[in-house]
């Protein structure tokens, strides 16, 4: 856990960035034994899991996004992660064209894509429904066909389902409120100071 968050871009790509934040996310989802009696407790925390999600994303971001990242927390829209994500990697590709280095950019994303898969593509992950179209189950364990096994979160039929592909919110969406916001700008301040103080350290 503390591995995940002290995640950041650095050197990689936004799509290696994602997709070494999203395999920590699968493990932890795969892992996890938590028991509900409550649907709407576990609806109210799998929001407020996704929303974390989505600020570890951003505030892992290098400075260069700084615009996008502030465009997306200032909307009034709500975003999935995969709708933040989009969004971040269209302007890294935007950023490179720009640059001239287009060719470039699209054999390290045919390279990044492979490192991705083989880095996520568990059995559980590759598995697609044939009804709801998602990834991570198939047509006999669909909550939307099924949904007297959304609770059931025993190990009789097998390997779990990510829940990231399970307990999005209805629509799929976050809504991030101003509080949230401040609590994400609070947070990235301090790993600025925090970095800072490494590399007076270091010197």
């Amino acid at each position: 856990m503390k591995d995940l968050y002290a995640l950041r871009q650095g050197d990689l790509s936004v799509v290696d960035f994602y997709a070494a934040l999203k395999s920590k996310w699968e493990d932890l989802d795969y892992h996890s034994d938590d028991i509900w009696s409550c649907p709407q407790d576990q609806m109210h925390y799998m929001t407020k899991e996704w929303e974390n999600r989505i600020f570890l994303f951003l505030a892992g971001l290098n400075d260069e996004f700084e615009n996008i990242r502030s465009q997306i927390l200032n909307s009034e829209e709500s975003f999935s992660i995969e709708d933040v994500y989009s969004r971040v990697e269209a302007e890294e590709q935007r950023r490179l064209i720009i640059n001239g280095r287009k060719g470039d950019h699209m054999s390290h994303n045919e390279r990044s894509a492979f490192v991705s898969r083989a880095s996520m593509g568990t059995a559980c992950s590759s598995r697609k429904c044939t009804h709801c179209k998602k990834l991570g189950h198939t047509m006999e364990f669909c909550w939307d066909l099924h949904p007297e096994k959304k609770n059931s979160r025993g190990r009789s039929s097998g390997r779990k389902k990510p829940v990231s592909n399970a307990m999005n919110p209805s629509d799929g969406k976050v809504s991030i409120s101003a509080e949230q916001i401040r609590e994400l700008r609070a947070y990235l301040s301090q790993i600025d100071v925090g970095q800072a103080d490494t590399s007076d350290e270091v010197k």
